[in-house]
């Protein structure tokens, strides 16, 4: 699983009960969509009508589940913002704990910085999982843009 602030160290992270709950409601959610998307392709002639409710009921399943989890997520987001009482959003302690945690990163992936990058952004279980990069958009993209951003730096010290 990937790190989270409280696995790195901070010491003050807005956790409240329900945050468990929400997270649950996302896994149950996917685990909802998963199934319905699995039962269209055995939807045939002779079953058509039983499998197309059923992968329905499975979607609409999928949607309450999303409501839910995306309400708790919303309130978190509103309480975690009005508090202000989270070392997350102190952007010292972030920068901080996050090169601390691509640092572990880089070693895990022995200097790969792709690899590393990937790590960072979807999680060192995913680049095994692949054996490399993931094929998540959001990760590639991350991964490109960060290393345009470090190929320019180099280039403005002198270094590529």
């Amino acid at each position: 699983m990937p790190e989270t602030g409280i696995g790195l160290g901070m010491k003050t992270i807005y956790d409240p009960d329900y945050f468990d709950q929400a997270m649950n409601l996302l896994r149950l959610d996917r685990k909802a969509r998963h199934t319905a998307i699995s039962i269209i392709p055995e939807i045939n002639e002779r079953n058509m009508m039983e499998k197309a409710a059923l992968a329905r009921d499975w979607m609409q399943q999928s949607t309450e589940y999303k409501k839910k989890s995306s309400a708790l997520f919303a309130r978190y987001r509103e309480e975690l913002l009005k508090s202000g009482k989270d070392d997350r959003l102190d952007a010292a302690k972030s920068i901080a704990f996050g090169y601390r945690y691509f640092s572990k990163m880089m070693e895990k992936n022995k200097g790969d910085i792709s690899l590393a990058l990937a790590s960072y952004n979807a999680g060192p279980h995913r680049v095994n999982q692949y054996d490399g990069i993931p094929p998540y958009n959001e990760t590639v993209t991350f991964r490109n843009k960060v290393l345009s951003f470090y190929r320019e730096y180099l280039k403005e010290i002198g270094g590529f």
